[in-house]
């Protein structure tokens, strides 16, 4: 897989985040900040490298277009990604906050993540 660029990792993110089917259109018009030039080329280009996949066709007003979800959670793409580079957690932890829009939240979700496989750490040397 070859690297993503800003506005592709942005695009495939809010993809995770609604969990649900988006044409183009529907993508922008729920995120006008970007162009739809870009988001329609964000989408086939992810498409084309398998993040993303096509379902069904859905009626706008006048035409069909075809909707279109992650086609691997934020977790399975970052397993890939760390994989292919044999990435450090700092280089991990790096692409993660240059992608962020919220360093805080990014923080907070770390952290809680961290707490939760540390307590199942604890489990797991309890029950050995």
């Amino acid at each position: 897989m070859s690297k993503l660029t800003k506005k592709e990792f942005e695009i495939l993110r809010r993809l995770w985040e609604s969990g649900e089917p988006y044409t183009v259109s529907k993508f922008y018009n729920n995120n006008s900040d970007l162009a739809k030039p870009t988001i329609a080329k964000a989408f086939k280009t992810l498409a084309a490298k398998g993040l993303i996949k096509g379902g069904a066709f859905v009626q706008s007003k006048t035409n069909f277009a075809q909707a279109f979800t992650a086609n691997l959670t934020e977790q399975e793409f970052l397993q890939l990604r760390k994989k292919q580079l044999g990435a450090s957690p700092n280089l991990l932890f790096s692409t993660l906050w240059k992608a962020a829009s919220d360093k805080d939240e990014l923080l907070d979700d770390l952290s809680a993540l961290l707490d939760k496989y540390r307590e199942k750490l604890d489990t797991d040397k309890k029950e050995s």
